[in-house]
């Protein structure tokens, strides 16, 4: 069975960019349900939308040499800080941060931020390479995914150097896969399948970039 490193001490003052990061994730959709409770300034989540979110109109706009807003570089990152409701929250930060403090306790603060990055990217890319929606789409899943890419990628390094079980590693894949299925079914479609896959897809490249050949020969 594959385990982890235990967790250097340097590495253990880290911990606070997950929680940092997850914090974040939380304030700002905290000002959202104010916002829409009329707390305050009405209409701030759409306002963050129309600047944050990814939209992959503006996407194909912007790779076919078409005029698209300047938010259509920016918004394939600052996706992942918006979320679309509470319970949508609650489930992206829960998995991030559990699998952030693991990929920190592996690979430090500098690639974990690399990671965080390149998998957003790479998800929202894939969305609007794929997708023929219109709607906005927000959310840290498509890094939650990216990092789930990078810890498989380093399972199956060590596996390699140190022997397991390929079949249970390729099971977990399907099931992975399953899952996907099932939820985006559940949900009508609404679910971003595509940020998913390309997030799963950036981050096991990132992560066979940056793992020393000499440890997956």
């Amino acid at each position: 069975m594959f385990q982890f490193p235990p967790l250097p001490p340097v590495l253990s003052q880290h911990k606070w960019t997950a929680f940092g990061l997850t914090g974040v994730f939380a304030l700002i959709e905290l000002a959202f349900q104010a916002s829409d409770a009329g707390l305050f300034e009405p209409g701030l989540r759409w306002t963050a939308y129309r600047e944050l979110a990814f939209y992959a109109p503006w996407f194909s706009d912007m790779i076919a040499g078409r005029q698209a807003p300047p938010q259509a570089v920016w918004n394939m990152l600052s996706y992942a800080f918006l979320h679309g409701s509470m319970t949508h929250l609650l489930m992206n930060s829960g998995a991030f941060l559990g699998l952030g403090l693991v990929t920190l306790r592996i690979f430090g603060v500098p690639l974990f931020l690399l990671f965080f990055a390149v998998t957003a990217i790479g998800g929202a890319m894939t969305f609007g390479l794929l997708t023929d929606s219109n709607l906005p789409m927000v959310g840290v899943s498509g890094v939650v995914f990216g990092l789930i890419g990078v810890l498989k990628y380093a399972e199956l390094a060590f596996i390699r150097r140190k022997g397991g079980s390929m079949r249970r590693y390729l099971s977990s894949l399907a099931a992975l896969a399953a899952v996907n299925v099932v939820i985006s079914v559940a949900l009508s479609g609404l679910l971003a399948w595509e940020t998913h896959l390309g997030g799963f897809v950036a981050g096991w490249l990132a992560a066979w970039w940056v793992v020393p050949k000499a440890q997956h020969a």
